[in-house]
């Protein structure tokens, strides 16, 4: 069973858009949904980061509501946030793949464990 959900993992990786988008990438194309599947992926990955390190070492990095499901508009509305109150940093590093803080910082801020 592990071997064949594997293969599909790879199956499936290999007819995924592969380049990842640097932030004028993401910015040149935000009127689309062609990043879509990448957000949900980095959503998944830091969503599995968050359930790591409390597991671990009871840190909660954010928290969000368990129940609460985003959808591609609205998380590529956070990251827009995201980007826009931090535009100095985003302009200089817009070569850079860096969505990934975007959306990591996103739901840091978002969602505040305080």
């Amino acid at each position: 069973m592990k071997k064949l959900v594997f293969l599909l993992f790879l199956f499936q990786v290999g007819t995924v858009h592969s380049d990842v988008p640097s932030i004028q990438d993401y910015k040149n194309k935000k009127s689309n949904n062609i990043y879509d599947s990448y957000i949900y992926g980095l959503e998944s990955g830091i969503e599995w980061a968050y359930e790591h390190t409390y597991s671990k070492h009871a840190i909660e990095i954010y928290c969000k509501p368990r129940d609460l499901v985003l959808s591609a508009k609205q998380l590529r509305a956070m990251i827009d946030a995201e980007i826009d109150d931090n535009i100095s940093f985003y302009t200089k590093y817009s070569d850079a793949p860096l969505l990934g803080l975007a959306l990591r910082n996103a739901y840091v801020s978002s969602f505040s464990c305080n």
